[in-house]
């Protein structure tokens, strides 16, 4: 009977570890999450940029280049900070989805809706 528990308990904690990396990898390669998919390689969303800000037309861009699989998105109300622009993103019916934050000097993109 305890071999029978502990085998049970040892493959449930695979099968939950199993699922967990599973969902981390999705959300690396199987599409953009608006509060954060940063990872590395290739083909890494915009959270992680690596470059200065200095414009709100560079601001828009990134936004646009992050956004760009999500359909009927746009940016509103940007505005500039000390150390980031700030923007409203909005669905098709001008519903707020989210607030983002683009810091000047790393480019990280933050949702802070």
């Amino acid at each position: 009977m305890k071999k029978l528990l502990l085998s049970t308990i040892f493959l449930l904690t695979f099968i939950v570890i199993g699922a967990s990396y599973a969902q981390a990898m999705n959300g690396c390669w199987g599409g953009r999450f608006p509060h954060g998919n940063y990872c590395e390689g290739s083909e890494t969303g915009w959270y992680g940029e690596r470059k200065s800000v200095r414009t709100q037309t560079e601001a828009i861009k990134i936004i646009k280049q992050y956004f760009s699989s999500v359909e009927g998105v746009r940016i509103s109300n940007i505005k500039e900070r000390k150390w980031f622009f700030e923007a409203d993103i909005r669905d098709k019916e001008n519903n707020v989805i989210d607030v983002v934050i683009i810091d000047k000097r790393t480019g990280r993109i933050r949702s802070i809706y």
